[in-house]
């Protein structure tokens, strides 16, 4: 039998000693007896006095900060006369299935049935089932977060006690395999505490992630999303019907159920509508649209069965165009079925009404295609799948930018499809503490990348993925097809036309090279292989000072600038790009005459003969601003910098967000210099209703857009501590080809964003570092000097040139750096030079994992699937952060230095194929300091607010997993020196006016416009206006499903679209968000300009722009009208009437300019 060992760690010493008296191995000298002994479980427990070491500081800290915080919140949650709300009961099996409708009545339509007993627990944030292990079965966990649960929470009544709800995602699914031997639970003891940390020290059960519950569950858990849970006694509806006053529970209601048995079984319903699909004569983007109803569970196959022919004529009918936007349509507006919803909308007849219906709208939609085609030729559209734990999900076509497959093959771009292998979520699959993910990653995503999947008749297969993509998680398929020049190319040959990889030996390696090719860039030029040189690369002592950089002719470059970046005000002198078989970055070098393309043989990767146009990835149009985050701040500390000008810079920032609410020109500069909502002229409008008497913030939709603008980044500041330098800037780094600079020299040449005047940055001791900094070292201080007048480094900007001089080059000390594109921070703020630098690390050059034999698909395709499961990037940044908090030497203590060691192996490992060692990570403490705590989830609907915080609740595991301590350090500082909720209150207070209410500030813009345009005639121009409204609206709602990380489920709001900021489920935006809202915010600039462009006219010189602007205006006037039973669609966008509104009052400004005497 094994001994249970655990450690109790008590912050308050006389409980401590109170718990011994009581329950200690001896009484009044002699041993306790039995029956007065602590027992768990109908087992003895002894407690004794540790003799290992004193408790952990930080467990000590964090258990006292926990006291203090239970101790304030007693009084308002736990009343004297509360008793404990029951939230568990027992369940006798569980089901899922659709919702259907026999009649007008709501049935629950059961597909697949798990007869087993267990428990349904209604927890802070999610909904979890439990079913212990029975005879060969595993025990079994299921968990429904509260925010997928679509609609109400059914609640069946005597005699059929059931619970019933649809979600609109799969829940998670885990299987615990029970232990070898007899081991105690200590949980009980730890709710008796309240303030325990319990340490087990035994052998724990294995929790695995898991991707079906049977072979027969399989597509009937991917696709069908009502499940009904059969509870035990009919005596727990009663408490169950009283947990809907709990906040976080979604609504429940008790609801007569009516559960039938299918007619014809799911598994044979799909098989019947794929055969369909197949054999039908259909094109093919009908037949993805067609899928996709049912792979997302938003129809069941043998309505789409069923609704196919009526596909078939409507498209032959409408055009192929049409018909996809139609099934589009009905995909993201149908209702979600259920007791609530009009059974009539899911009667065949209805569902293709509205598919006709959707024609009218659909037409109009065609006019933006084009524009979007003529006027971004580098995009194309895509299809996109999501493969989960449990399904496959559709979404799009989108527009993507291409690479260079894609423009290969421009009449067969449907052939291709970006596939993401992600959490039910939408969220990159990542490491779970104390659960194994190897059937999800080893069988389920394995299987998929190995076989592919078909859509339609088209048999899509893996192809490859960019360096990018790899850390997404996402790739690309294609299914084969014919060129026009009747050349047969599947996933397998076509990696052969772009190049010879015959003598890679290394996976990982040949990967990155096939994924040159998959890269999104812009094309500029081609030019002829005459033009290019290949030199050799600067090296000294076994360093290279040249890595990835190469030069440019000004005749060359300018033909560039033709093609490239043509809008910009700055003509870039640096930038990176894709060439053939080469990348890294090239500087303009004025001393070449002619075209000239000089690449360095450190730049080329392999042969490619064919492929000869300058695609372009990146260029220095503009220096980047300087923002800090949380390593880079450790560091400085580390190396002497003082609190006090951090914090100092964080509160400026902090003063500026405080003082956007208090003035509206400080409003409109704030979202001018942050680039929000500018595509939609908001700023320019913020000022004009200054000028008329009139404050934005009295308006709901605009005041909730500058109260969201500013949560943003308020956020980032406290949970990223991303602080704006302004005494710095971000910039892409060349090497000095002249050799002018000596060692420890840079040459720093930007074009000011202020003055628009280029500058030099002079001075000594410079702090030069790059992202990610882990190392104390990766901070370096250098010279930046100016260049002699006829020097060639004065046509160069907006970078920073780097000598070539030295025992070693500078960027390889600066976390790794290379010249290939890699961006530089550079600090010339005094305050924040370090007082002591240290030497760079310098870590071994590790060699790629190669073969004996040429690299094969499969190769790559485990390397892919290795990466997902083994890339530790993330949880060695967040174990770095936590120990530099709590020792005592910070980033110098050993054990960072050996994070930051394994770091720099996981930046590598892209590249090697060879993982970080965890065998070497530092023992993971259960104890973080305060900084590293997740925060509110915003919410987002009439107003905005910070949900509740599930740090440390103790009911949700993840939550619970971890105790925050108070950090002492800079970080902690700066983390608590921003009061969120406060700083909302304070800002949703000031942005209220007590008479707002009674003030309409858009219908008094109204009353203006019209007595400025007495006399002119524009009702004519409505149904011209309409269709413009439509168009926005339904492009709006495009961008809403495909920046949302759920888009087969759930769309992202409209404020995040109109402010171009993706706001997230969690404390802060995550890299992935980030770049997304990058993307986004380019997607929604480009539908803005359209739609205005369309409101003047334009294309016919502006006739009538006045008065198609004031009937768009008008529209605004008109009700939502868009209450009633959840749709997956559109209501009308609020942001429509101010973008019509800002180009009515630049129309009427014209007009007052042009009639002034």
């Amino acid at each position: 039998m094994n001994k249970g060992l655990a450690t109790l760690t008590i912050v308050d010493t006389e409980k401590a000693q109170k718990l011994l008296d009581r329950y200690g191995p001896y009484q009044n000298g002699r041993r306790r007896p039995p029956n007065q002994q602590l027992k768990l479980f109908g087992r003895s427990i002894t407690l004794t006095k540790s003799r290992n070491n004193p408790p952990d500081e930080y467990l000590l800290r964090s258990l006292a900060e926990e006291e203090a915080a239970r101790m304030q919140r007693i009084p308002r949650l736990i009343p004297s006369t509360a008793t404990k709300v029951q939230k568990s009961f027992a369940i006798s099996s569980f089901s899922c299935g659709l919702w259907d409708y026999l009649g007008q009545h709501a049935v629950f339509v059961d597909y697949f049935r798990y007869r087993r007993e267990g428990t349904i627990f209604f927890g802070k944030s999610s909904l979890n089932i439990s079913m212990p292990a029975y005879h060969m079965y595993p025990e079994l966990e299921i968990e429904y977060d509260y925010s997928s649960i679509n609609g109400s929470i059914y609640l069946g009544k005597p005699p059929n006690p059931t619970v019933t709800f649809s979600v609109q995602i799969a829940p998670r699914l885990y299987e615990i395999t029970p232990l070898v031997g007899d081991v105690f639970d200590l949980a009980t003891l730890t709710a008796f505490m309240g303030n325990l940390k319990v340490l087990p020290q035994t052998k724990k059960p294995v929790k695995s992630r898991i991707d079906s519950l049977g072979k027969a569950s399989d597509a009937i858990a991917a696709t069908c999303f009502t499940y009904q849970f059969v509870l035990s006694q009919t005596t727990d509806l009663q408490p169950i019907l009283g947990l809907k006053k709990e906040r976080q529970i979604p609504k429940i209601v008790s609801w007569k159920t009516s559960t039938i048995a299918p007619q014809i079984p799911y598994c044979n319903q799909l098989a019947l509508f794929l055969t369909s699909l197949a054999h039908h004569e259909i094109p093919y983007r009908l037949k993805y649209q067609l899928q996709m109803l049912v792979w997302n569970g938003i129809l069941s196959p043998d309505k789409v069965t069923s609704l196919i022919s009526t596909v078939i004529q409507f498209s032959r009918r409408a055009g192929l165009d049409l018909a996809v936007h139609c099934i589009q349509q009905l995909a993201r507006k149908v209702q979600y079925a259920g007791p609530e919803a009009d059974q009539a909308d899911f009667e065949l007849s209805m569902l293709a009404k509205f598919i006709l219906d959707s024609a009218d709208i659909g037409g109009r939609d065609e006019s933006y295609l084009p524009y979007t085609r003529k006027n971004h030729p580098n995009g194309t559209w895509i299809h996109r799948a999501t493969v989960t734990p449990l399904g496959i999900y559709l979404s799009g076509p989108y527009w993507e930018s291409k690479n260079r497959i894609l423009r290969r093959y421009p009449d067969h771009t449907d052939f291709f499809m970006r596939v993401e292998f992600m959490e039910e979520t939408g969220d990159p699959m990542r490491f779970e503490q104390d659960v194994s993910l190897d059937q999800i990653f080893q069988q389920r995503f394995k299987t998929v990348l190995q076989n592919g999947f078909i859509i339609g008749d088209r048999h899509f297969e893996f192809l490859g993925f960019s360096h990018s993509s790899l850390r997404s998680q996402s790739c690309w398929f294609m299914a084969a097809f014919t060129t026009e020049t009747r050349e047969p190319l599947d996933a397998r040959s076509i990696i052969a036309t772009l190049g010879d990889f015959s003598h890679i030996r290394s996976p990982a390696k040949c990967a990155a090279r096939i994924g040159q090719a998959l890269s999104e860039t812009v094309p500029s030029v081609d030019v002829d292989l005459g033009v290019v040189e290949i030199i050799d690369d600067i090296e000294r002592g076994g360093r290279m000072f040249s890595d990835g950089v190469g030069t440019v002719s000004q005749s060359l470059i300018e033909k560039i600038w033709e093609k490239y970046a043509v809008r910009a005000k700055v003509r870039p002198t640096v930038i990176q790009i894709r060439f053939a078989g080469a990348k890294g970055m090239i500087s303009l070098d004025t001393t070449r005459t002619g075209d000239v393309l000089m690449l360095r043989k450190s730049m080329r990767k392999f042969e490619a003969p064919d492929a000869f146009n300058i695609e372009i990835c990146g260029s220095g149009i503009r220096p980047l601003p300087l923002r800090l985050n949380r390593q880079l701040i450790k560091i400085l500390e580390d190396l002497g910098v003082s609190e006090q000008p951090l914090i100092a810079l964080q509160q400026e920032e902090v003063d500026e967000l405080r003082a956007t609410a208090q003035s509206p020109i400080r409003a409109a500069n704030f979202l001018e210099k942050a680039n929000l909502a500018t595509s939609a002229m908001i700023p320019t409008l913020v000022r004009t209703l200054v000028r008329l008497g009139l404050n934005f913030l009295h308006d709901q939709f605009l005041r909730q857009m500058i109260e969201l603008s500013v949560l943003v980044k308020l956020r980032e500041l406290k949970y990223r501590a991303r602080i704006h330098v302004p005494l710095g800037f971000t910039l892409h780094g060349i090497m000095d080809e002249t050799g002018f600079l000596r060692e420890g020299e840079v040459y720093c040449p930007i074009i000011s964003d202020t003055t628009g005047r280029r500058e030099v940055l002079v001075g000594a001791n410079v702090a030069i570092t790059r992202s990610p900094a882990l190392h104390p070292g990766d901070v370096q201080l250098v010279n930046a000097v100016d260049v002699p007048d006829d020097s060639p480094l004065n046509a160069l900007h907006n970078c920073v040139v780097f000598s070539q001089h030295g025992s070693r080059d500078l960027p390889s000390k600066l976390s790794g750096g290379d010249l290939d594109g890699d961006l530089y921070n550079i600090i010339y703020d005094e305050r924040l030079k370090p007082k002591r630098v240290v030497e760079a690390a310098d870590y071994p050059r590790v060699e790629a994992i190669s073969l004996d034999r040429p690299v094969e698909r499969i190769d790559i395709i485990l390397h892919f699937l290795t990466f997902m499961q083994q890339d530790q990037l993330g949880r060695i940044a967040t174990l770095h952060q936590s120990i530099a908090d709590q020792k005592a030497w910070g980033t110098f203590d050993q054990e960072c230095l050996v994070l930051a060691e394994l770091h720099s192996t996981a930046v590598d490992y892209s590249k090697t194929g060879i993982p970080a060692d965890i065998s070497r990570l530092p023992k993971n403490k259960r104890v973080r300091p305060d900084f590293m705590a997740s925060g509110p989830r915003v919410e987002i609907a009439e107003t905005i607010e910070l949900a509740e915080s599930p740090v440390n609740s103790g009911e949700d595991e993840e939550a619970s997993y971890y105790r925050y301590y108070r950090s002492k350090k800079v970080l902690g500082l700066l983390y608590r020196a921003i009061d969120e909720h406060a700083f909302m209150e304070e800002l949703q207070s000031s942005t209220k006016d007590s008479n707002s209410e009674s003030l309409d500030v858009f219908r008094s813009l109204w009353s203006y416009v019209q007595n400025e345009t007495a006399g002119f005639l524009w009702k004519h121009c409505t149904e011209t206006a309409r269709d413009i409204q439509e168009i926005y609206e339904d492009n709006l709602s495009s961008l809403r499903y495909q920046y949302s990380p759920t888009p087969w489920a759930s769309t992202i709001t409209e404020l995040e679209v109109f402010i171009g900021n993706i706001v997230g489920k969690t404390h802060g935006q995550t890299k992935r968000q980030r770049e997304a809202s990058m993307n986004m915010r380019e997607d929604y600039e480009r539908l803005v300009e359209f739609v205005v462009s369309q409101i003047r006219n334009k294309e016919a010189g502006r006739e009538e722009a006045l008065e198609r602007s004031i009937a768009c205006m008008a529209l605004g006037l008109e009700d939502d009208g868009s209450s009633g039973p959840v749709r997956r669609g559109r209501s009308q966008a609020m942001s429509f009437r101010w973008i019509a509104a800002s180009v009515c009052l630049q129309e009427v400004e014209r007009l007052q300019k042009s009639t002034r005497f």
